[in-house]
């Protein structure tokens, strides 16, 4: 019976450290009528650990069920840079969006999760997928904090 408790944890350890090395968040956008613009906030830290300096932050969405009229959009920005809005078109479906890059190198990027149709009310539920990169593409230091939760 230990073994398979012992097992058990493994699993469900082995599950929560792929999420974290995947850098996705999950969340949802709030359907009262206060909320129709509702955003939510990320503080993301580019830091070199060890992989190399980081130069960009990479991102994208994945807009969730329910399947409503609202759809969901990301952007990051770092200082006065803003990367383009990346917005996930087809509500519900296993599809990320079109990824985008912010070329900002290290330190704290402000990534926004939004729904895009701000005079549509809804609830909206999302996953964020976003990686700090070197130059060269490869994976660097990658934190984050919510800052604001709509």
């Amino acid at each position: 019976m230990n073994k398979k408790i012992m097992a058990a944890s493994f699993l469900i350890a082995a599950g929560y450290a792929g999420l974290a090395s995947a850098h996705t968040q999950s969340g949802a956008l709030g359907s009262a009528a206060s909320a129709a613009a509702a955003t939510d906030v990320y503080a993301v830290t580019c830091s070199n650990d060890g992989s190399g300096a980081p130069a960009k932050l990479f991102l994208q969405v994945k807009d969730l069920a329910p399947v409503l009229a609202p759809i969901v959009g990301i952007q990051a920005t770092k200082g006065t840079v803003a990367s383009t809005q990346s917005i996930d078109t087809k509500d519900g479906d296993a599809i990320y969006s079109t990824g985008v890059y912010l070329s900002a190198g290290a330190g704290v990027y402000s990534l926004k999760v939004n729904k895009f149709a701000s005079t549509v009310k809804g609830s909206e539920t999302y996953t964020a997928q976003f990686h700090c990169q070197t130059a060269g593409g490869a994976h660097t230091g990658t934190t984050w904090v919510m800052t604001q939760n709509q």
